[in-house]
């Protein structure tokens, strides 16, 4: 007979890949989520799929560094230059969404 804690063990060791590949799964859907997002709220001035219209009034968003999220974040909330605020229009998970993918494009 298999001690209790052996089929623990086990039990946990057989989890550990599938937590991968549901993470995986959380992380491509946010980004499916944004890039619709972005087609929808965002492609119209900043360019399709981030192709930033050269000498366009809009910030070309390929341009964002990984640390560059506070700003971002506060850039869509607040508005900046010729942006509006988006501040009531995106839900906070909608925001993370688009910033998932602008992250999923540049860093390909």
């Amino acid at each position: 007979m298999r001690s209790p804690l052996r089929l623990i063990l086990r039990g946990l060791l057989l989890a550990v890949p599938l937590s991968f590949s549901i993470s995986e799964v959380a992380a491509q859907t946010l980004v499916e989520t944004g890039a619709v997002l972005y087609a929808n709220r965002c492609a119209g001035c900043h360019g399709e799929e981030l192709r930033h219209y050269s000498g366009g009034p809009a910030f070309d968003l390929r341009r964002l560094r990984p640390d560059d999220h506070d700003r971002f974040v506060e850039s869509v909330i607040s508005g900046k230059d010729n942006m509006p605020s988006w501040y009531g229009l995106l839900k906070m998970e909608e925001i993370e969404a688009i910033w998932a993918y602008i992250r999923a494009t540049v860093d390909r």
